[in-house]
């Protein structure tokens, strides 16, 4: 027999068992009821990050582009300023080519002037005989046979004394007028040596480079060029000396 004190505890655990359940049902369902309450806001709330985080992207999308505009922008002024710097020292070199060409003019001006007044100051006068011609190869100074053969024939035909041979040197039209100038002297100078060795002495020669100056031919075309590459042989003879050729 099931004492009254031990049926009583039985029922009384039964009890509690039956009001926590039912107090648990009854949290559960408040508790869904709170959630779904703030579920829209909640949704809300994520949507609206999920906008900032696009705006975000936008925003760091638009500044990288403008920075690589920028690199792009940069790297474009400073191929520009390259160039015009390079094109500045182009110019700068060309207008000392210019100068130099310039003054090498004058100086070839300057011996004409100086020659002319060599022979203007002589107290005899001279008259002058035909002149003489030797031609020379492009780019060279060398004399060939025809030319050595030519000098030969004046050496031989100048009086004792009483005379003066001037000596001007030419060349065709190709190459700065720099460079003209100084081959044109060389080839002067070629038959001044020249001539020195056929025992004319070097007091009585006078020589000048003129370079392109005073062409003979036409330049456009070899045969002209090859006439122009020159140097010019002149014997001035003294009108008081009595002897000739």
């Amino acid at each position: 027999m099931v004492s009254p004190i031990r049926r009583f505890s039985v029922g009384g655990i039964a009890v509690l068992a039956g009001i926590m359940v039912l107090a648990g049902c009854a949290s559960r369902k408040y508790v869904r009821l709170q959630t779904q309450a703030l579920e829209p806001a909640i949704q809300e709330a994520q949507n609206g990050v999920k906008e900032n985080a696009e705006r975000i992207d936008a925003v760091d999308r638009r500044a990288q582009q403008g920075i690589t505009a920028a690199a792009a922008a940069d790297q474009k002024a400073t191929q520009a300023g390259t160039a015009a710097q390079t094109a500045q020292t182009a110019a700068q070199a060309a207008d000392r080519k210019a100068d130099t060409a310039n003054q090498g003019v004058q100086t070839a001006n300057n011996r004409i002037n100086t020659l002319e007044s060599r022979f203007a100051n002589l107290n005899d006068n001279y008259t002058e005989s035909e002149k003489q011609v030797v031609t020379f190869k492009f780019n060279s100074s060398v004399l060939n046979d025809q030319a050595k053969s030519t000098l030969d024939k004046i050496a031989m035909g100048v009086p004792n004394t009483g005379y003066m041979i001037e000596l001007q040197g030419h060349t065709d039209a190709k190459g700065s007028e720099q460079y003209n100038l100084g081959l044109s002297q060389r080839r002067a100078e070629a038959v001044q040596r020249y001539l020195v060795g056929k025992n004319i002495p070097l007091f009585r020669i006078s020589i000048v480079g003129l370079g392109k100056e005073d062409p003979v031919a036409d330049n456009k075309n070899e045969q002209g060029r090859s006439q122009n590459r020159r140097v010019e042989v002149r014997v001035l003879k003294s009108t008081n000396n009595r002897q000739t050729n």
